[in-house]
């Protein structure tokens, strides 16, 4: 295996309206015409796939250029990668693993916690006090006591975010027939400033799961929640929207697979169905902010997790936090120095080509 860059500049838009239009809510354009220029991988067998539209096979490869305005290219790139996706209604109708997870309705919630000291110190190994998680469950009101810690590399730092990104770690013991059953360690993700726009980086973020829920359940559910965060003396605070994304534990659980806590694999040992949907799913969204072989911090890889059938069965590659990414657009998002990227709006795919 061999990787090979290409790159192109693109207009971003609307991606989660366009894979509605897609995925069997209306076709927006009827037919592109592909071609490969020779900027791309005319030989890309691990990303060979037919484009179907409406019944209708137009072309089998990867392309590089469209008869059709630029941004199409990102769609075609979501259509090969639903092309793998054979089940796509199968697994929305999956039945519900852990409830907090099973439904897609906002969730108002009560965080009570130490948080402008976690805002002030942004010390990972550090204790804080704890606190409580609370919300309005069918049967009257639910409170369950939470720890919390900051979280994060790049959003941890002040300059990048006023408000830290947080671990809750749940009481287990006091999550039992709740919203939280199953749940014990937490990740949030906090809006990271206290404005409108912060707030829509937040929900295309979230969407960005979702869509990638919608080509594969090999991937992190997540649900909305509009948050109150108050102090230990249940003073509030103030009040922003965050969402909650599904432990790797649980994912794996989900799936019937193995968690992977290795530090560098080879790519060669990674499954290339599933090493394939996540390159190209990162292309569809503009992130070039990954890597599916290793990771300078903690257990593989570099905002992807792997997961595996069993001992020696090939490793599937799980991606996650697009906040860098071009489809996100945040004024923070930088891009890799080595890709040497004009910006997050220039898409590249990182995946690989076989000869």
């Amino acid at each position: 295996m061999i990787s090979r860059y290409f790159r192109i500049r693109l207009p971003f838009v609307d991606l989660h309206l366009i894979l509605c239009a897609l995925t069997g809510r209306g076709n927006p354009h009827p037919y592109w015409v592909l071609s490969c220029g020779a900027g791309c991988c005319a030989g890309m067998c691990a990303l060979r796939a037919s484009v179907v539209l409406g019944g209708d096979v137009v072309r089998s490869g990867v392309t590089n250029s469209l008869n059709r305005p630029g941004w199409h290219l990102g769609v075609a790139a979501l259509w090969l990668t639903l092309s793998y996706s054979s089940s796509i209604a199968a697994q929305s109708d999956a039945a519900p693993h852990d409830p907090l997870f099973a439904s897609d309705e906002p969730l108002s919630i009560i965080l009570k916690g130490p948080f402008k000291d976690i805002d002030k110190r942004r010390d990972k190994t550090a204790e804080y006090a704890p606190g409580s998680l609370s919300y309005d469950g069918p049967n009257g009101a639910v409170s369950i006591e939470t720890t919390y810690r900051p979280r994060g590399n790049f959003r941890l730092d002040k300059q990048t975010c006023s408000r830290a990104q947080l671990w809750l770690d749940l009481k287990k013991k006091q999550t039992s027939g709740t919203e939280f059953a199953n749940q014990h360690k937490l990740k949030m993700v906090v809006q990271c400033r206290n404005s409108k726009s912060y707030t829509g980086y937040l929900r295309k973020e979230y969407l960005a799961y979702r869509m990638l829920n919608v080509l594969t359940d090999i991937s992190y559910r997540v649900r909305w929640v509009n948050v109150i965060y108050q102090d230990l003396n249940g003073k509030t605070l103030w009040e922003n929207p965050a969402f909650f994304i599904e432990h790797k534990k649980r994912l794996a659980d989900r799936q019937n697979l193995l968690t992977v806590d290795e530090s560098q694999v080879s790519r060669s040992h990674l499954d290339p169905e599933q090493a394939t949907m996540a390159a190209l799913f990162n292309y569809f969204v503009g992130n070039a902010d990954f890597s599916l072989t290793g990771s300078n911090v903690g257990s593989c890889c570099h905002n992807a997790k792997l997961l595996q059938a069993d001992d020696g069965a090939p490793y599937i590659p799980v991606v996650y936090d697009f906040d860098s990414s071009g489809y996100v657009n945040a004024p923070y998002a930088i891009t890799p120095a080595n890709l040497k990227l004009r910006s997050v709006r220039q898409r590249i795919y990182r995946g690989f080509c076989v000869e």
